[in-house]
């Protein structure tokens, strides 16, 4: 299905649904790829296996960047109006819109927690996030990719956000979902992340998580000291003995309990 146009082009959803006629609470999910390629099929193993536990499951498509076409804040806008989407039209999917929870895997998470807690996107605030891997303060993103990605290709936070840190700080201040969380909101959060990970450091997910407690949010932090990255989209969650299988169970008690609330 289409959830919205942006540049000319269709932004799409595959949408998953249990037998039934609902209504049924929501999972938006985002998938990764570094800002700068990946698709919303990358979700469908994990679409399948929340509709099997009883969850609605929309992974939606956004805009990418790429050299001299910076994606931000377009590609947020993109979470943002799928939101949007999904609570004005979801009850015709026999989806309930004020049940509606954010799942996000690297560049994914990065966009739906930043969706979650800057006042600046408009579209209604879900319920409750789940990030797995991703990178929430961009500075300190950069700084660490910067050693490898400037010899081996051109940084990806430089081509998401047109610009290095240090030409347009408060650009990366902007988007950076931990620079957007304040006091007085009590929205649910879960964060996983593995040790191991060279792609984005677990440093980014610890802070974070650290963050969010000092702020009063309910932080469920489920950590893997043997995990990399690049296992969320790329393990079935059915797969015994996988990453994904080891984070399926607490993933789907936090949507449990969260829509239960």
């Amino acid at each position: 299905m289409t959830y919205s146009q942006a540049d000319g082009t269709a932004l799409s959803a595959d949408l998953f649904l249990p037998g039934g006629a609902g209504p049924f609470p929501l999972i938006v999910g985002i998938s990764g790829g570094g800002w700068i390629r990946g698709h919303r099929g990358a979700l469908k193993l994990w679409g399948a296996y929340f509709a099997r536990a009883g969850f609605a499951f929309a992974s939606v498509d956004y805009r990418r960047a790429a050299p001299g076409k910076p994606a931000f804040p377009g590609n947020a806008e993109d979470i943002a109006a799928a939101l949007k989407f999904f609570a004005e039209s979801g009850p015709q999917y026999g989806i309930d819109p004020k049940r509606i929870a954010v799942l996000g895997a690297s560049a994914g998470a990065h966009l739906g927690a930043l969706v979650s807690l800057s006042p600046e996107f408009d579209g209604p605030q879900p319920k409750g996030f789940a990030g797995i891997y991703g990178a929430y303060d961009l500075m300190e993103h950069w700084q660490a990719d910067l050693a490898v990605n400037s010899v081996t290709a051109p940084d990806k936070t430089e081509l998401l956000l047109g610009v290095k840190p240090f030409a347009d700080p408060l650009l990366y201040h902007r988007a950076s979902p931990l620079r957007q969380i304040t006091y007085g909101r009590s929205m649910p959060i879960f964060l996983c992340w593995g040790h191991l990970d060279r792609d984005i450091a677990p440093q980014q997910s610890a802070a974070f998580a650290r963050a969010l407690r000092q702020a009063g949010y309910p932080v469920t932090a489920f950590e893997m000291p043997e995990a990399p990255h690049l296992w969320f989209s790329e393990e079935g969650p059915d797969v015994a003995g996988s990453f994904s299988a080891r984070l399926a169970a607490p993933l789907r008690l936090f949507f449990q309990r969260l829509f239960a609330s």
